[in-house]
């Protein structure tokens, strides 16, 4: 999944010099009925590195606020104490009074994360540890704190192309909290949420769709990870699948040539009325324009992950199916 639409609302300077990719899945912990009676230890491995839990997480600090819904769908919420990306704006954070350390930076400071006493970091992007000024995976051990990258988002990896990235996910922090039945049956409800959301579809076998940002007068071809995956649930083919990398500067030419039928479209600049009609405008001569086929999708939702990317199906199914 690209972090385009996130990292360039801070500065598109520092995005551009960014390579991002998300790993290989990791391997499932192993059953808690393998260990102590209340389940722990359990190790669970991210982005490479074995992390080892005595007990559930009790001071977690979340590497952008959205996080938490997912974490409240497990009922564990109250371990979140705070998050960075604090200037993006989600909606009902007021109903966790917990969240009262933040930070606005996307790479937290060194002195932030040490004076968090966090017992663990939800990330969404492994970048978040990396980059000057940035504290690191080492301060995190220095805590002592342990690291979970949500959509296995780790640097030098291939994405992931399907939902199985989300359902893991839940299945590896049903683990770290011991809470693995609340993890299954949230992972049935997400999947029975994108089937009832994805059965009016009918698309064509050779539909193809590609997920697009604009900014700054620039358009960035949205390959990878969350992006892919939507795609994939939508029944959609992908494409901007042959790209190198997760995200690509690319040019309004280069959409109409991929000759897309259906056109996603974030843009940090503009509200989803503003971002269609941009896209519209812009690939005029696409098929998805044409056919009314562009719909635009919530950038927040992709540092928010987790259950928001359902979230983000069941809005563009519903919206594509009436058109």
């Amino acid at each position: 999944m690209n972090r385009l639409t996130r990292t360039l609302s801070i500065t598109a300077a520092s995005l551009l010099a960014l390579t991002l990719a998300a790993c290989t899945g990791s391997p499932r912990p192993e059953d808690a009925a393998a260990h102590g009676a209340d389940g722990y230890p359990v190790t669970v491995t991210s982005c490479g590195t074995d992390y080892t839990y005595d007990r559930a997480p009790e001071r977690v600090l979340l590497g952008a606020p959205g996080i938490v819904r997912t974490l409240d769908a497990l009922g564990v919420a109250d371990s979140a104490i705070g998050y960075t990306l604090s200037d993006y704006a989600v909606e009902g954070l007021d109903e966790f009074p917990n969240l009262t350390v933040t930070s606005a930076d996307y790479t937290p400071s060194r002195e932030f994360l040490i004076s968090a006493q966090p017992d663990l970091f939800l990330s969404n992007d492994e970048q978040q540890l990396l980059g000057d000024g940035a504290a690191s995976v080492d301060d995190l051990g220095a805590i002592p704190a342990n690291l979970y990258v949500l959509g296995d988002y780790c640097v030098d990896a291939p994405a992931q192309s399907t939902l199985d990235v989300v359902y893991d996910d839940i299945e590896h922090l049903g683990a770290i909290y011991n809470v693995p039945d609340s993890a299954a049956s949230l992972v049935e409800e997400l999947k029975a949420r994108v089937t009832a959301a994805t059965a009016p579809l009918s698309f064509e076998a050779d539909f193809t769709a590609g997920a697009v940002t604009i900014f700054d007068g620039k358009v960035y071809a949205l390959g990878g990870s969350y992006y892919a995956a939507i795609l994939h649930a939508l029944g959609l083919t992908n494409g901007f699948a042959d790209l190198d990398s997760n995200w690509s500067e690319i040019t309004p030419e280069a959409v109409l040539a991929s000759d897309l039928d259906v056109i996603l479209v974030t843009s940090p600049e503009a509200d989803a009325t503003g971002a269609v009609e941009a896209a519209s405008e812009l690939f005029a001569n696409a098929p998805a324009a044409q056919h009314g086929r562009i719909v635009a999708i919530d950038d927040t939702a992709f540092q928010s992950v987790g259950v928001a990317i359902v979230d983000v199906i069941e809005e563009t199914a519903a919206q594509l199916a009436v058109r």
